[in-house]
């Protein structure tokens, strides 16, 4: 009888990952062929690159990037999130109308020469992956106002959102950039943007 339930408990557990997976699959096909909707233009903003350039909302133009929020010395979710962004940047290395950017949420420590090494040590290379800063304020400002995300507590209380952004400018989606399941979402909706950006 002990055997039996045993059994039956282990068919149910399998049952229940099919549905799971089946619903990650779902997700997914629907993702290759409905673009998610415009949820909000990003606002105005000066902010300096880790190579001491000035980036604005301008550069989002004619581009698809994923942007997030992270700091260097975190040692909570931020290594797995630049290892996520790190394999995007990577699989899209060949396409140039793909920008990757972090926004750092410790300014004080993330200078442009810290940030320089950051991106050094992920494999940066080129412009297509870009760390930016600016004051404490600012970064609140962007983050609650401009990106709608949590900010009452930076460094360590910083959303571990991947946000995709159009060619226009304009907030699309969120994912949560420590899970592989969400960011194949953002891949099937990236590649969609591309797509439609070709065509």
């Amino acid at each position: 009888m002990k055997k039996i339930h045993t059994v039956y408990i282990a068919g149910l557990f399998i049952l229940i990952l099919g549905i799971g997976a089946t619903w990650v699959i779902n997700k997914a096909d629907q993702a290759h062929q409905t673009p998610p909707p415009i949820i909000k233009s990003v606002p105005d903003f000066q902010f300096k690159t880790h190579d001491g350039y000035t980036f604005t909302m301008e550069n989002f133009r004619n581009k698809i990037t994923v942007l997030d929020f992270m700091f260097t010395s975190c040692t909570g979710p931020c290594p797995i999130m630049a290892s996520n962004m790190s394999r995007l940047y990577e699989q899209y290395r060949s396409i140039p109308d793909v920008q990757f950017v972090s926004v750092t949420v410790d300014p004080d420590t993330d200078t442009e020469d810290v940030l320089a090494a950051y991106a050094d040590a992920n494999g940066v290379n080129d412009d297509r992956w870009i760390f930016i800063r600016s004051d404490i304020k600012s970064v609140k400002e962007l983050t609650r106002d401009g990106f709608m995300l949590f900010s009452d507590d930076l460094p360590a209380g910083h959303s571990v959102k991947f946000v995709l952004i159009d060619d226009k400018g304009r907030i699309r989606q969120y994912y949560d950039g420590t899970d592989k399941a969400s960011i194949a979402i953002l891949q099937a909706h990236l590649n969609l943007f591309l797509k439609n950006l070709d065509s």
